[in-house]
């Protein structure tokens, strides 16, 4: 019995590990403009994303080396059909102003960013617009 619990105990763990891993989000894009992400503004650069915490994380560290810049953001997971698996950022852009609003790994699952009270601001006079840029796993 005690062997029986033991395997069941051990394919568990193996199992959460597994699922946790694919979760992880780790993506590298060159982004060529200023952007926002929280109450952060970002210089245009090359970035790295990581999904921080257990089970993939819902922090993102998103960092940027030669510019010394960063931020860390919660966001939402959540799975859209629509998306094509590819690893992407989503940016939402009113005027000159960029914000990241999703983070697309190489899987089904999505990260949502919360919507800061300034993109609320210039949601009010001015159209959206999206714009995508194709990332790079950063898988090692």
């Amino acid at each position: 019995m005690k062997k029986y619990l033991f395997a069941l105990a051990t394919s568990l763990a193996l199992a959460i590990g597994a699922a946790a891993h694919a979760q992880t989000t780790h993506l590298k894009v060159t982004v060529p403009f200023e952007f926002t992400v929280g109450d952060t503004t970002l210089p245009a650069g090359e970035y790295d994303i990581q999904a921080k915490g257990p089970w993939g994380g819902n922090v993102l560290s998103i960092s940027n080396r030669k510019a010394n810049a960063s931020a860390f953001v919660i966001s939402a997971s959540y799975v859209d059909a629509k998306n094509s698996k590819r690893s992407e950022l989503v940016f939402t852009r009113y005027g000159q102003q960029y914000f990241l609003s999703e983070v697309w790994g190489a899987n089904d699952l999505g990260r949502r960013m919360p919507i800061s009270s300034r993109r609320v601001e210039l949601a009010k006079g001015q159209p959206e617009s999206e714009v995508v840029l194709m990332a790079a796993s950063g898988k090692k």
